[in-house]
């Protein structure tokens, strides 16, 4: 018995901004591109800007490289831009990764250097004394 050859190509890929961490699986589809963040459809987010704001690395690149793909996200941790924007990083790189081309890298890198590479700054632990990192409990003297 001879062993069916699976063509399907999956690609991983991961982004983090602030304290979100967001987690792709990009594989091709037969039909329509379907995105799914935590199991429900990206079109169930509520936040329009926060939608648009994921969705960019699929919009910059338009119809030129059209692919069908199932794109799969999970997503940790943060509020929800934080989250939107680990998506954004993850999503951008995830596409990078499948299309292999030059041309995908500089398009996302004149749009927004962030875009692949993303953004070091991380919250800052909090501390004692206070309610935040910085923030203090007030001084009464009376």
């Amino acid at each position: 018995m001879a062993k069916k050859e699976n063509k399907t190509k999956v690609i991983l890929a991961s982004g983090k901004r602030k304290s979100s961490v967001a987690r792709v699986r990009l594989l091709d589809a037969d039909s329509e591109t379907i995105i799914r963040v935590n199991g429900l459809n990206v079109k169930a987010f509520a936040n329009e800007f926060a939608r648009d704001r994921m969705l960019e690395p699929l919009t910059l690149l338009g119809n030129k490289f059209k692919a069908n793909l199932n794109i799969k996200i999970k997503v940790i941790g943060g509020g929800w831009m934080g989250q939107a924007d680990a998506i954004r990083i993850a999503l951008a790189r995830a596409l990078s990764k499948y299309h292999n081309s030059v041309e995908v890298n500089t398009i996302f890198n004149e749009y927004d250097k962030t875009m692949i590479s993303g953004d070091v700054r991380r919250t800052e632990p909090k501390k004692f004394g206070g309610r935040g990192a910085r923030a203090r409990f007030q001084k009464s003297y009376r």
